[in-house]
């Protein structure tokens, strides 16, 4: 596989991910809730992507690493529900550009963790990072308080998974992602189903809210996590994760498109300061590269 080719399949997941947002929108509109959505989503795209994994000869991982990626499961199941949630009151701009201080997120605990030493650079990014960050919520946006603080939390728990993630990743056991992403997913599944069972099951009216929950599935997920590994396989996952920044500016994009959600000024540019030091952060060749190996399965998708 050329890199070109390996760029577009981490553009095409890039695409997916971001776009889940806007999906997830759609499918609001025909009454399904969060819950039931995320459990339709992650069941099929569990379903879609296990035969890949067997016709691989990958196997799935057993004993203590069966239920590291279970546990990350219900990390997933975490950050997924307070994404989603976010969605219902705040912009899907908004809401993907807030998700996206994960990294920043991800270099501060490994801060706090010893695995990183702050130096000037550094500083810096992370000054830029928090400024933009700092402008983007003072300024005019779409959004409730309780949508920001969902997406910020969302966040949160994402860069908590990751480093598990990253920790799960340096096991012995030679476990392919996909296999891990097929137990991460069930995992999801089955705890958002359960969740769904308790809050009320709620599914899509209309033939529209359908096709929006299996193009989440289908697209934003499955095809989304293939396309993924097959792109990091050839260029990387630090080169991956550099270009997987474009996420939430796709989400912003088919927000304003096709949901006619409003960009200030004031957002753009602060959306650009925290772009700007994520990609930054993410070209240094410090453990933070390695911590991309699972971002195929975030939740912006």
């Amino acid at each position: 596989m050329s890199d070109r080719r390996a760029v577009a399949l981490v553009l095409l997941s890039a695409a997916g991910f971001g776009s889940s947002a806007v999906f997830a929108k759609a499918a609001y509109a025909s009454g399904v809730n969060p819950s039931t959505m995320l459990a339709l989503r992650f069941v099929i795209a569990a379903a879609l992507l296990l035969p890949l994994v067997w016709l691989g000869g990958w196997r799935l991982p057993r004993g203590r690493l069966l239920a590291g990626y279970m546990l990350m499961g219900l990390m997933y199941t975490a950050q997924s529900q307070g994404y989603f949630n976010a969605l219902l009151y705040a912009s899907s701009g908004l809401c993907g550009m807030l998700l996206y201080v994960y990294p920043v997120l991800v270099t501060i605990l490994a801060l706090a963790l010893g695995w990183e030493k702050l130096d000037r650079r550094m500083l810096l990014l992370m000054a830029l990072a928090i400024g933009g960050m700092a402008i983007t919520l003072g300024g005019k946006l779409q959004g409730q308080p309780i949508g920001m603080a969902l997406a910020l939390m969302a966040a949160g728990v994402y860069a908590v998974y990751i480093l598990f993630g990253n920790s799960l990743a340096k096991s012995k056991e030679n476990i392919h992602p996909l296999a891990a992403c097929v137990v991460i997913l069930g995992t999801a599944g089955l705890a958002n189903s359960a969740i769904a069972v308790w809050q009320g099951v709620s599914l899509p009216g209309t033939a529209t809210g359908w096709l929006a929950v299996g193009v989440i599935a289908l697209f934003s997920t499955a095809i989304a996590i293939a396309a993924f590994f097959a792109g990091v396989a050839q260029i990387g996952a630090a080169k991956a994760s550099i270009i997987s920044t474009f996420e939430p500016v796709i989400t912003m994009a088919f927000g304003v498109t096709l949901l006619g959600e409003k960009v200030s000024g004031t957002q753009l540019l602060g959306g650009a300061m925290v772009l700007a030091a994520v990609i930054l952060l993410a070209q240094r060749s410090a453990p933070r590269a390695s911590t991309e190996a699972m971002p195929a399965v975030q939740a912006s998708a």
